[in-house]
């Protein structure tokens, strides 16, 4: 069992990447507010992505029903602008593509005679084997056409967060994040050099790191740098740093708790526990999905593996560290309300259903113990339906 008998610690609170499900999110906090053993609520807050944005809400002093309300404008008016310039480009490009593998077709036989080779692969003829055979050909003899296609448009990425900025700082009242003498850390990463960037407004022995950038407050493009998802959103420059959303590296961020001075670490996974039952994918989106999650899965297993290392080197004599308790990772339960298409699915009906899932997943984490993770033993679900 965890240490919630004890005299209360410094207590961190970790929220994952995650989308829309930063929902979810949501309702754990409000849960785990209305239990006595955490009704003080975190001293230390780390997040990436849209739990980026969470932890500076609740740095902030929102309350998870202020919270909701933010998520819920999300879904009745998207802050984002599909790129003119993007979609300009890709459809010029591809015209003038086309028209130039035309001219090659009509110009010689060797297009026709490769393409009727890879067609051996598809006789004899079945539905959707003329699409299949089109892709096959364009993937194996002609990719150099897909290397053009995205030299030729200039702007990398799909949409303008330009409108989510201003409403974080509508939100925040200001460009500054208020921390109200909570230690906050914000997660990136450098889009030149692929390395982390944290953002933390406290500086500790643990800081001094190249990794960890001290502010004095964190910022809204600070927060929306952690959000913006590679390719989709466009970086955000600060200071001489081009950054990226925290998720590629670092999507449940355990390292700044620590450093900025947690004893205690809650951590919140937006991710459903595995399927125990072995077997192939019912389709493509539950191997999207899963996909998707093993990524996160992996970078929060590595991070907790490392604390969890740290933990017994502090036992040593006259180690430099202390020792930490971790508990087991608050997450929803399996088949719950998540699919491939809920990281972005902001619609008001599914973001509640987040919650919900958030609350009853804390409760039943809460009346579990909580568990202390103890790295050798397997991850037990705590979350029910």
């Amino acid at each position: 069992m965890g240490g919630w008998g004890r005299r209360r610690q410094t207590l961190g609170l970790v929220l994952s990447g995650g989308g829309a499900r930063g929902a979810f999110h949501v309702g754990v906090y409000e849960r785990l507010l209305a239990d006595p053993r955490f009704a003080a609520g975190p001293a230390v807050l780390s997040g990436t992505s849209a739990g980026a944005i969470n932890a500076a809400l609740i740095a902030a002093g929102k309350t998870p029903a202020e919270m909701m309300q933010f998520w819920q404008r999300i879904a009745d008016d998207p802050p984002v602008a599909a790129s003119d310039v993007f979609f300009r480009d890709v459809a010029r490009r591809l015209v003038r593509l086309g028209f130039e593998e035309a001219v090659r077709w009509f110009s010689t036989t060797q297009a026709l005679r490769t393409f009727l080779w890879r067609a051996r692969n598809h006789l004899p003829p079945r539905r959707g084997g003329l699409l299949a055979l089109w892709v096959e050909y364009l993937l194996t003899e002609r990719w150099e056409l897909v290397s053009r296609l995205l030299e030729g448009v200039r702007e990398p990425f799909l949409a303008d967060t330009a409108p989510l900025r201003e409403r974080l700082v509508a939100e925040f009242g200001g460009e500054r994040v208020p921390s109200r003498g909570i230690r906050l850390a914000i997660n990136t990463v450098d889009a030149h050099t692929g390395g982390v960037v944290r953002y933390v407004t406290a500086a500790t022995p643990f800081t001094r790191s190249p990794d960890y950038v001290v502010v004095d407050a964190i910022t809204v493009d600070m927060v929306l740098a952690s959000a913006s998802i590679p390719l989709l959103f466009p970086p955000v420059q600060i200071g001489p740093r081009l950054l990226w959303d925290g998720g590629l590296l670092v999507n449940t961020p355990l390292a700044p708790v620590v450093a900025l001075g947690a004893d205690e670490i809650v951590t919140v996974l937006v991710t459903e526990p595995p399927d125990p039952r072995p077997g192939p994918f019912p389709h493509l989106g539950r191997a999207v999905e899963r996909t998707v999650d093993s990524f996160l899965e992996n970078a929060y297993n590595i991070d907790r593996k490392l604390l969890l290392t740290r933990n017994r080197l502090a036992r040593l004599e006259r180690a430099p560290y202390r020792d930490v308790t971790l508990y087991e990772a608050v997450r929803p339960a399996r088949n719950a309300c998540f699919n491939a298409g809920s990281y972005l699915y902001f619609e008001r009906h599914v973001l509640e259903a987040m919650r919900t899932a958030g609350q009853r997943a804390a409760t039943a984490w809460l009346a579990a113990g909580p568990v202390v993770d103890g790295l050798d033993e397997p991850l037990a679900s705590l979350a029910v339906c």
